[in-house]
């Protein structure tokens, strides 16, 4: 057992109130260093605890570092006669899918019909690791059902890949992404993304539509499509390029403008600006270093060194050409996002620190 778990016991054991943002980062470095041992003890303490919401954050470990017999004692303590007990959280569904554990498909796609967002979006989750070919129709007849609506199961389209080739399917999402809401556009990013690379392209001209606003705003679809990046192979690096070669910002904007985006008028300074913010709050992301929810999907490895070279660095001494010139030509100087990128600066600057003491370590 790892030092950073002994501590979290102890402190959870002294009756002390936790931050859940605490408790959080806790969970995220034993994830990402600890081991079976871990997940059991945290296990065991998430069991005596499963009607507290600070304490189903310890199943993140377990999701990472579980094993089946894990996965089988959590299904044991949550399940009854095949359905979650009530007041067990759908995060329990993720976590078991996660681990490899057999659940119900028939009981899972019921899940994701309900009303309940984070029901149905785990229900979700859970199914795109496993096999669900009994369902299909069930699946396809709701989304059918729901197509075009401006709300929906939000989660429902990133299965569509299961049952659909991408040539007939991603026009459709494309379209459907004009009208939705913003609040339900996360499972389109995620359907389009769930095929592959072969959607790059299509994935990069979303997150620069400004109707799909895939920044921090509030509806959360800013974090489906900073997950769905490596799923298509999309980089910061190729991003980053978009915004700081003038040449390439004309033909993405143009591009955007003349296919996907029905705003009459967009000027290029407003499509600019929306992508310097959705750069900057999916860069965010991955300060926060947080893992993929897909156990098959690779994580990007971009170095966080190298990206703060190529956002920050000159490349002449006489000509400011890092991602704060490009900003200060193309908005202002006295444009906010230059201080949310200054912001941005020093956050990254104490993340660097952290991986070159990672790396000494290694």
């Amino acid at each position: 057992m790892i030092q950073p778990t002994e501590t979290l016991l102890e402190w959870f054991h002294s009756g002390r109130p936790l931050d859940l943002g605490v408790i959080q980062s806790f969970c995220r470095v034993i994830a990402r260093y600890g081991d079976r041992e871990d997940a059991a003890v945290l296990l065991q303490l998430y069991l005596q605890h499963s009607e507290d919401y600070q304490y189903v954050l310890l199943l993140e470990v377990v999701m990472r570092c579980g094993d089946m017999e894990l996965a089988r004692q959590l299904y044991q303590c949550s399940f009854d006669k095949g359905m979650l007990k009530e007041g067990v959280p759908g995060d329990v569904l993720h976590v078991l899918a996660y681990l490899g554990y057999p659940l119900s498909t028939e009981y899972l796609v019921d899940c994701v019909m309900t009303d309940d967002w984070y029901l149905s979006k785990d229900a979700c989750l859970a199914l795109l690791h496993m096999p669900c070919e009994d369902q299909h129709q069930r699946l396809r007849d709701k989304f059918e059902q729901v197509y075009g609506n401006a709300i929906f199961p939000e989660i429902l389209p990133a299965l569509c890949a299961k049952w659909a080739p991408a040539d007939k399917m991603v026009p459709r999402l494309l379209a459907w992404g004009e009208q939705a809401s913003v609040d339900c556009n996360g499972g389109l990013v995620w359907g389009i993304a769930m095929y592959g690379i072969s959607q790059k392209e299509q994935l990069r001209n979303v997150l620069w539509n400004p109707n799909w606003e895939l920044c921090a705003n509030g509806t959360g679809s800013h974090w489906w499509a900073y997950m769905a990046m490596p799923m298509v192979g999309l980089t910061f690096s190729d991003l980053l390029r978009d915004l700081k070669h003038e040449e390439g910002l004309a033909a993405v904007t143009d591009k955007v403008n003349s296919v996907q985006t029905s705003q009459a008028g967009l000027t290029r300074s407003v499509a600019a600006e929306h992508r310097f913010h959705v750069f900057h709050d999916l860069l965010q992301l991955k300060l926060e270093s947080v893992s993929h929810p897909l156990r098959y999907v690779r994580e990007s490895q971009e170095s966080m060194l190298n990206l703060y070279h190529q956002l920050f660095s000159w490349s002449t001494p006489h000509v400011d050409d890092s991602i704060l010139g490009v900003i200060a030509r193309a908005l202002g100087m006295d444009h906010v996002l230059v201080e949310h990128y200054n912001q941005l600066r020093s956050r990254m600057e104490l993340y660097v620190s952290h991986e070159i003491e990672l790396d000494a370590l290694r």
